[in-house]
């Protein structure tokens, strides 16, 4: 975002010809130059990125005023087989409580406590699943880099994030806490332990509702 800009005085009675009052927020042009020139470089400004598509996705969830929707059971809610969804109304005492749209029928299963408890812990492996790929693809593509085979990187301080993972490694699997002095030896350590702590043990799939 900008920081919005006040005209000079001077120009006043010229941007008022166009409409503008003397409080209008201009932004300057070297702003505007370098907008344009950061045009393209952005993942959002291609139609078809990956960032785009999630926005629209959204949009379609906006304009149903379904963005109260619990985001993470939705997660889990979608991944679930025709039959298990079905069985979600069939002791339903009134159908006019579900509603006549999707979204209604969406709103309706997760407020059945069983299928909303199924639902979010579905959602939280399913981003488990998603996220441990996302990490061990990082960090594949970083030993294959040539920023990796740079020696500098490994003389420089250890990171934040270094930091708290080392700390997490040494919590969870009771190692005693290492003496390193760099980002090179930080790196290695978490690499001889596995790597995140947090992808160290996948959490377990629920059962599923409709099969008890």
């Amino acid at each position: 975002m900008f920081a919005p800009f006040q005209p000079d005085h001077r120009i006043r009675s010229v941007l008022a010809q166009f409409v503008l009052g003397e409080e209008a927020a201009v932004t300057p042009l070297a702003e505007l130059k370098r907008e344009i020139h950061q045009y393209g470089k952005r993942r959002c400004d291609k139609e078809a990125s990956r960032d785009n598509l999630i926005y629209y996705l959204g949009f379609a969830f906006e304009v149903n005023e379904a963005l109260g929707v619990d985001s993470l059971a939705l997660t889990g809610l979608l991944s679930i087989p025709s039959e298990g969804f079905a069985s979600i109304f069939e002791n339903a005492n009134d159908l006019d409580e579900v509603g006549d749209r999707l979204v209604d029928a969406l709103r309706f299963a997760l407020s059945q406590p069983a299928v909303l408890a199924w639902a979010r812990a579905k959602g939280v492996w399913l981003q488990w699943k998603r996220l441990e790929v996302v990490y061990r693809k990082e960090v594949i593509d970083f030993r294959n880099s040539d920023a990796f085979h740079r020696p500098g990187w490994r003389e420089k301080s250890i990171t934040k994030a270094q930091h708290y993972m080392i700390g997490e490694i040494v919590r969870l699997l009771g190692v005693a806490k290492p003496t390193l002095a760099t980002r090179g030896e930080a790196f290695d350590f978490i690499a001889h332990h596995g790597g995140n702590p947090r992808f160290l043990v996948e959490p377990p799939a629920p059962a599923n509702f409709w099969e008890a």
